[in-house]
């Protein structure tokens, strides 16, 4: 299986779209089960002259309607099938604590519960067909019958094939519903497997596929609303020299630090990204370059001001500080200019002193 994010845009649309005709698929085919079908199959005595005459009230056009009504929801439910089965083919993922095997396993369960439902409305339509067979055929031979017995024989069984349609109706209901309970529980399963891909497994941030993702969607909102974006690259000055003299276990205990410190300095919808090492990225959305160096100051302050002591001894490690470079997107930029512009000024900062903000276009 493969994750929405990862679509192009023309995939999310077709994805969407046929999502959204699954959903109306159900819905059609719950009410169509609970129908009052009776302008299609009503029967009705007409008495002349001490004989009785019958007639058969018969709505072909309701019958049309309603097989092209399935005709068309089995239609999308193929159309939705043969775009998902190629991406589930072609799909893979990093192996990240087993989540590339959950998300593959799910997208299995979920072609196989579409099959199944897809095989559910193909058995109704058969259903259909043949119940529209009994009643053209009752038509006919009714319109021929005089003895009220012969009558009462054909409305018996008319009435046995209206019993029969009404249990498989209540049985497709039953099955549709379950279902959907089982496609809900392995999108819910889907959600949960792809958060643990998109996630860096020592910050609990996201990670450089999530980056990938997350900035080619801001870039393409900010391309389609006019708003301001805006991207911060960040490292934490002197990290090695730290790291070795202190080992690789204090070194990822100050990155998750210095990821706990940007998480509570950035606003409800920025993306905090470990960029790599002790690199991370903050995407800025509806940020203009002031604003984006203003959170960027923030987080140096918050970092710059923390007392780093090690528990058992009690021997300091000394003030860290991180530098910052800030860039604004510009028309025309893609992802990768951005964070091209970003890093220079990250370079700026570092070339210049350390623990500052550098941004673009500013000397």
């Amino acid at each position: 299986m493969i994750s929405f994010r990862d679509l192009s845009r023309s995939q999310q649309g077709f994805f969407a779209l046929g999502a959204g005709v699954f959903s109306a698929a159900l819905v059609t085919l719950l009410a169509i089960s609970d129908f009052d079908l009776t302008p299609i199959r009503t029967l009705r005595s007409v008495h002349v002259g001490g004989g009785t005459v019958i007639s058969t009230q018969y709505n072909p056009f309701a019958i049309l309607a309603l097989a092209l009504v399935v005709l068309a929801i089995l239609g999308a439910f193929a159309w939705l099938i043969a775009r998902l089965a190629p991406l589930l083919a072609r799909a893979t993922f990093p192996d990240i604590g087993g989540a590339s095997t959950v998300v593959a396993r799910t997208g299995e369960h979920i072609e196989r519960e579409l099959s199944k439902v897809l095989e559910l409305i193909r058995k109704h339509i058969s259903s259909n067909e043949s119940y529209a067979k009994s009643l053209a055929n009752a038509q006919s031979r009714l319109s021929q019958l005089s003895e009220g017995e012969q009558v009462r024989v054909i409305v018996s069984l008319l009435v046995a094939e209206n019993e029969r349609m009404r249990r498989d109706s209540h049985e497709l209901k039953e099955k549709l519903e379950d279902s959907k309970q089982q496609i809900d529980t392995l999108r819910s399963n889907l959600l949960q497997a792809e958060e643990v891909v998109l996630r860096d497994p020592l910050t609990g941030v996201g990670n450089r596929r999530c980056f990938d993702i997350s900035i080619e969607k801001a870039i393409a909102e900010s391309r389609e609303t006019g708003a301001h974006l805006s991207l911060v690259m960040c490292d934490i000055d002197h990290f090695k020299r730290v790291n070795d003299a202190f080992g690789h276990q204090v070194g990822d205990e100050i990155i998750k630090m210095f990821s706990r410190v940007i998480e509570a300095s950035v606003r409800d919808g920025d993306t905090v990204i470990r960029y790599g090492g002790e690199e991370f990225a903050v995407i800025l959305p509806k940020a203009g370059q002031e604003a984006a160096k203003s959170i960027a100051e923030r987080i140096r302050r918050q970092f710059e001001s923390k007392k780093l002591t090690l528990r058992d001894t009690n021997q300091k490690i000394g003030q860290m500080t991180a530098s910052f470079g800030v860039a604004e997107y510009r028309s025309g930029d893609d992802a990768e200019l951005l964070v091209q512009r970003a890093d220079a000024k990250l370079y700026d900062a570092k070339s210049g002193g350390r623990n500052r903000v550098a941004a673009y276009g500013e000397s």
